[in-house]
């Protein structure tokens, strides 16, 4: 007898390169050290399917989203009703294990799966409706404006019928958010593993930021950075390091002298970030908890932040966080002259974020007293 657990996840966990995936397949990997038969079901829509998962999943399945007119007309939201695969619904009934949905995207389902008395609870990412209500300010034509406003309103409809279902919640704000509106709520931290931490390496001082750069909300990041620099010079070099940077932005990149690294892979964006003298961790949107923070912390290196790419999540306390009333230079000046050890970090990451803080969330919501056999 093993347990079991499914992961219904809503995109496929691998490479695990931005923080929505990279927070499932941690996960995933943390329901594997505490004995956990994982069995992954992905969406898979360009990620492709031949990946070596036996890190995180001892079974792997994946679905094809339904895109396309049908469901951008349905009632409900997009993301949710493009993820409906009936043989997804048949392997989950076809046991009694307990079901984990990673984000709403993935809650087509969840009227049937409660129906056969199974055991369901939900990872809210984010609080979804207000993401896209953001999406919805920056968009750049009429038609996305359409699309996002009318899938905020159709997510926040569809958002009711999670009430009653554990929702294992991101971030301590968004937990309040939900307990407030009457949903029964868990609060989960990213989870984090010994392997992520990355022994800091000695170079040449500069600072890094590091996203993907088609984002709307990096791109945002660094016109401040570049409207800081213009502000009051920086003190030392600076490399911009993600996926997909456009033309325009590499321009305006190196037109300040600074280094813009597209598309580094996995050791090459390591590197950096252990040999970084600070990572520049600025966004303006506080929506869910930024795993790019915990990485970037995950060094030991200084880490200036602002306060929305913290939150009140614990980890503000191991930033120096930056308010943007005052110039970016003189805070990088300030902590680089200072120059404070990281005392503690790595154990107080550890206890707030480790495995055994997911162990004490499945006991609270019952899933560890849950058997099933491999294989069924």
């Amino acid at each position: 007898m093993h347990k079991k657990i499914h992961v219904v996840s809503f995109d496929v966990p691998f490479p695990p390169d931005y923080g929505g995936v990279l927070d499932v397949f941690l996960r995933a990997k943390g329901l594997k050290v505490l004995g956990y038969s994982v069995i992954l079901h992905c969406y898979e829509y360009g990620r492709g399917r031949n990946h070596d998962f036996s890190e995180i999943a001892d079974e792997i399945y994946y679905y094809d989203r339904k895109n396309g007119v049908k469901s951008a007309l349905s009632s409900l939201p997009y993301i949710v009703k493009s993820r409906n695969s009936e043989e997804l619904l048949k392997r989950l009934l076809a046991d009694d294990a307990p079901i984990l949905l990673e984000g709403q995207h993935s809650t087509f389902w969840v009227d049937e799966l409660i129906k056969n008395n199974r055991k369901v609870a939900v990872r809210m990412h984010n609080i979804e409706w207000q993401y896209y209500r953001d999406l919805t300010a920056d968009a750049k034509t009429t038609s996305e404006r359409l699309f996002f406003g009318l899938e905020s309103r159709k997510l926040r409809k569809q958002e009711l019928k999670l009430k009653g279902i554990p929702l294992l919640c991101i971030s301590k704000s968004d937990r309040e958010y939900y307990q407030n509106g009457g949903f029964q709520t868990v609060y989960l931290p990213v989870t984090i593993h010994p392997d992520l931490v990355l022994s800091p390496i000695e170079s040449e001082p500069f600072g890094l930021y590091h996203g993907n750069l088609s984002v709307p909300e990096n791109r945002e990041a660094i016109e401040k950075l570049i409207e800081e620099n213009k502000r009051e010079k920086f003190d030392l070099p600076i490399v911009i390091a993600g996926k997909n940077p456009s033309v325009n932005l590499v321009k305006k990149i190196e037109g300040q002298g600074w280094k813009c690294v597209a598309n580094p892979g996995d050791s090459e964006l390591n590197d950096l970030m252990r040999s970084c003298s600070l990572h520049l961790l600025i966004g303006f949107k506080s929506s869910g908890v930024k795993l790019k923070v915990i990485r970037a912390l995950l060094t030991g290196k200084t880490c200036i932040a602002t306060k929305e790419m913290t939150g009140t999540s614990g980890l503000e306390k191991h930033c120096e966080i930056w308010d943007p009333v005052l110039p970016l230079a003189s805070k990088i000046k300030q902590v680089l002259a200072e120059n404070r050890p990281a005392e503690n970090r790595l154990e107080d990451l550890e206890k707030a974020f480790g495995v055994e803080k997911l162990k004490e969330v499945l006991e609270e919501i019952g899933f560890l007293t849950t058997i099933g056999h491999i294989g069924t």
